[in-house]
């Protein structure tokens, strides 16, 4: 028993990264909601550091549960490809709004997949509002599609669109990060009354 319980919380260590995670990509929602889009070149290098940011710390996270999750191959990837994204991207700052929207989105389409890969994941260990991550998810991709096949709309169009997606994604973040914490909390309290009884 205790075994299982040590495996458990050691599972759901570092759940403060999703946190970070996301109040960052929250604070980069609302900068870009704030910048005209008439800045492309600014909003292209921020969210190459942000992207580049969530690939470091998704990675960090991965290694430090290597042993005890089930898809950290998936948060490995998920880091790499963040990284790629970011360094390209910082790389050619003077890459056009086509190419731009098509790198975001498919990384979108990448990060809402896993955020609803992620619910179902709770939904199989019982965790209640799973839906919430599930329906975060499923917007992330609308609105990742919505940047890839529309990306000659316009600017402003643009930026709300990654700005909404953003959004949603640091509110999953932050959402999971709750959840890791909340389970821990849980796995610690039912440590304790094991080591009383035993």
């Amino acid at each position: 028993m205790s075994n299982a319980i040590s495996k458990v919380t050691h599972s759901v260590k570092n759940w403060w990264v999703f946190l970070i995670i996301g109040i960052l990509l929250i604070i980069g929602s609302i900068w870009i909601f704030k910048t005209p889009a008439e800045s492309f070149a600014g909003l292209s290098g921020f969210f190459s550091i942000l992207i580049l940011l969530s690939g470091i710390l998704s990675i960090f996270y991965a290694f430090g549960n290597k042993d005890d999750i089930d898809n950290w191959g998936l948060f490995i990837a998920g880091g790499i490809l963040d990284i790629v994204v970011g360094l390209v991207l910082l790389s050619y700052p003077g890459v056009t709004m086509l190419l731009f929207s098509l790198f975001v989105g498919f990384w979108l389409l990448f990060r809402g997949i896993g955020t609803i890969s992620t619910s179902f994941k709770f939904k199989k260990e019982g965790e209640s509002n799973w839906f919430w991550i599930l329906l975060f998810g499923i917007l992330i991709v609308i609105f990742a599609f919505m940047s890839i096949i529309n990306p000659l709309i316009g600017a402003s169009y643009l930026v709300f669109t990654l700005a909404f997606a953003l959004f949603l994604l640091g509110l999953a973040n932050i959402f999971i990060a709750f959840k890791f914490k909340s389970m821990k909390s849980f796995v610690g309290d039912a440590k304790d009354i094991v080591e009383d009884r035993y």
